[in-house]
């Protein structure tokens, strides 16, 4: 990672120019707090694990007069006033999720302009978030696990056998965000032709699974590959097989563990 140089602004600094070119989709009349200001309680809350809009109006709130010297809110009838829920949520339904990705990516970019981003790409089921029918909202991740950051995510529609299409239709929008991610990893599920010989086009190198599941699959590659040299990564581990683990046996009969709260089964005949 390239060192900062003296000019050169905070980190914090930086991400508020990056969300200060976020559009405010918000109609100027009737608005009473900036949008950068109600983005950078959002961020703050998220990281103090503070994530409802109800919550973060609270927590607003309690912590004012230590916000108020940094951020600007709104005055009301004379009075500055905090932003109650209705207000960040409204900001959040109208905002781009295209448009905080692209600030995102510009700020993480200005700070590993010069690290090769190796990252992982996995479908995973909002479950406390429905869709219109309903069902929990199937979203498509990446991640870059050493940096601990997820650089981007879309909505898969439908089932999980979609994922490697969803992500075939991104790898431009992914690739223009970030130009510095040079390895993608996923599970056998993207395994298909038709996306490793997109991911060519951006000169990525990929890692991808391949299941005991596809025997024929396994045959190609076991003829493709059977006169190159074999070498372990660098990194390799040694992984030491655990001890197998003794199965818990459930009891049957019906009395309450008061100490812990639970049922505790026994056979009582």
């Amino acid at each position: 990672m390239s060192t900062t140089s003296p000019s050169a602004p905070a980190p914090l600094a930086l991400f508020a120019e990056c969300l200060n070119k976020v559009p405010d989709p918000r109609s100027k009349q009737g608005t009473c707090h900036p949008a950068n200001t109600l983005l950078a309680l959002v961020l703050l809350g998220l990281l103090a694990n503070v994530s409802t809009p109800a919550e973060i109006a609270r927590w607003t709130k309690r912590h004012f007069k230590k916000l108020a010297p940094f951020l600007t809110f709104g005055v009301i009838k004379g009075k500055t006033r905090t932003p109650c829920d209705n207000t960040l949520t409204r900001l959040l339904k109208k905002l781009s999720l295209k448009d905080l990705q692209n600030a995102f990516a510009e700020f993480v970019n200005a700070i590993l302009s010069d690290t090769f981003i190796v990252a992982a790409v996995d479908g995973k089921a909002a479950k406390q978030t429905k869709d219109e029918n309903g069902d929990p909202i199937l979203m498509l991740n990446v991640f870059a696990q050493k940096l601990k950051l997820h650089l981007a995510s879309w909505s898969v529609h439908g089932d999980k056998t979609n994922e490697p299409t969803c992500l075939k239709k991104h790898l431009e929008e992914l690739f223009t965000m970030y130009p510095c991610l040079k390895l993608l990893s996923g599970d056998a599920i993207f395994a298909q032709r038709p996306l490793l010989e997109a991911l060519k086009k951006y000169h990525c190198d990929y890692l991808f699974q391949v299941k005991d599941n596809q025997p024929k699959v396994h045959a190609k590659m076991k003829e493709v590959f059977k006169d190159v040299s074999q070498q372990e990564p660098d990194d390799c581990l040694e992984i030491v097989d655990a001890p197998p683990q003794k199965k818990k046996q459930k009891s049957h009969d019906r009395k309450v563990n008061k100490k812990r709260g639970l049922w505790r089964y026994a056979d009582c005949t």
